[in-house]
């Protein structure tokens, strides 16, 4: 697991449910004991982590993350306005936060170099995302250390358990689905992803064969043309519209997309255009609800 730089934090008391009391710790969780225990004011500018409390049952122990922009359908939960709007994914208000006076803040990939920021206002800052170049077991590590903060690591379990055999079953069907390309679209441009990227869960975790060897450039992906894309011939085709996922004005990727020399492809001949849901993979990108989400997109494409 992607580890943060540790923040030295000062030890503080936390009152909670019928006077039992909890440590404040630094960027590793530490448990905070039986279940119903754990941080009552948690702030999040990580949506994976928003995700997890939602399918631990702990939303309530939220009052404040970030819904400035488009905000996730899969954290619904948080609609209301009773839960502070903090600000953007990159851009958190962090006059809003201090005001909330969290007890427990949840940083997510986009916001990780504010961590000493975010120190002064709480005495328990966390990363909150998993690493994207091994999703699973990041995720895993990130729900279970999540969870033992709030006593809920029997639920976890339970949860974690059905994400294993999600991707077992996946991979036995992956093995003889053909080749998969991962193309993003934005701002009418195509790039690809395959093995070591950003959505590496597609390809090594989860076990679908490349279309080919793509030079990313960071975190952007390969520029592609689409003879480059027509020469690649991938049977399967995972699109993510960048556009739709943040809300920004473009050409729909199904239109982008619809040209004679990618319509030639393998994938589009025999209909294995799979477009997902960009709001999860782009901008949560794990979670325990929405982890399990993705893994089913794949899944359904290759049954």
């Amino acid at each position: 697991m992607k580890r943060f730089p540790k923040i030295a934090a000062a030890t503080a008391a936390i009152a909670l449910t019928g006077g039992a009391l909890t440590a404040c710790g630094s960027s590793d969780a530490q448990s905070a004991g039986a279940e119903g225990e754990g941080p009552t004011r948690v702030v999040l500018t990580s949506h994976a982590a928003a995700d997890t409390l939602d399918a631990l049952d702990l939303e309530d122990r939220v009052i404040g993350l970030v819904k400035t922009g488009v905000f996730p359908a899969a954290l619904d939960v948080y609609a209301g306005d009773e839960y502070t709007d903090i600000g953007s994914l990159k851009e958190p208000k962090m006059d809003v936060i201090a005001e909330l006076g969290p007890d427990l803040i949840l940083f997510g990939n986009r916001t990780r170099e504010m961590e000493p920021e975010f120190a002064k206002i709480s005495d328990q800052v966390i990363a909150g995302d998993p690493d994207t170049s091994d999703t699973i077991a990041s995720n895993r590590a990130k729900v279970e250390e999540i969870a033992a903060l709030f006593g809920a690591e029997d639920k976890a379990v339970d949860e974690l358990a059905e994400i294993d055999e999600m991707v077992a079953e996946t991979r036995v069907k992956a093995e003889g689905a053909g080749t998969a390309l991962v193309l993003m679209t934005s701002g009418g441009k195509v790039t690809g992803y395959g093995p070591g990227s950003r959505f590496d869960l597609i390809f090594n975790e989860l076990g679908m064969s490349p279309a080919g060897e793509l030079e990313a450039e960071g975190s952007h992906g390969a520029p592609l043309s689409w003879e480059q894309i027509a020469e690649l011939n991938p049977d399967h085709v995972f699109v993510i519209d960048r556009d739709a996922a943040i809300g920004a004005e473009g050409e729909a990727a199904a239109a982008l997309l619809d040209n004679p020399l990618f319509n030639r492809t393998s994938a589009a001949v025999n209909d294995n255009v799979h477009f997902l849901d960009g709001q999860n993979w782009y901008l949560v990108g794990g979670g325990l609800g929405v982890l399990e989400s993705m893994i089913d997109e794949i899944d359904s494409a290759v049954s």
